[in-house]
């Protein structure tokens, strides 16, 4: 089950493009996990505070779920791949929707929805979050 994502909407576009998926993969904007780049079944979750309580199980199943929800009923346009914009170091990333992506690529779709948004916090030397 994928959830909104709470933004400072003045800070964003509503605009919401389609991109393909496989572009968006190859332009390496992704987080990497247990074995490469992106989020896939073999590393559904993993690292998520909200998950940390599943087993490899239950993440895998969770991650069907999704897959067999996109494959009958597509993509939720309401849901698009958020990808924050970092132009101070050029290191734009995937926010929100890497399982959708890997997904979306395993299934074949053509396009996705992807949506564009400013990045407005930022690591310090320690490795917390701070705002900008």
């Amino acid at each position: 089950m994928t959830r909104p994502v709470p933004l400072d909407w003045t800070r964003t576009s509503s605009n919401v493009y389609h991109i393909a998926p496989q572009d968006l993969r190859d332009l390496r904007m992704e987080r990497y996990g247990k074995g490469g780049v992106g989020r896939h079944r073999d590393n559904c979750y993993d690292g998520k505070e909200e998950t940390k309580h599943l087993t490899r199980e239950q993440k895998e199943a969770r991650y069907d779920e999704l897959k067999e929800s996109i494959r009958v009923n597509g993509f939720n346009e309401e849901y698009p791949i958020i990808v924050m914009l970092r132009r101070e170091n050029g290191a734009d990333m995937i926010f929100e929707g890497h399982h959708r992506l890997n997904i979306s690529i395993e299934l074949g779709l053509k396009t996705v929805p992807v949506m564009f948004v400013e990045w407005q916090k930022e690591y310090n030397e320690k490795g917390n979050w701070v705002e900008k």
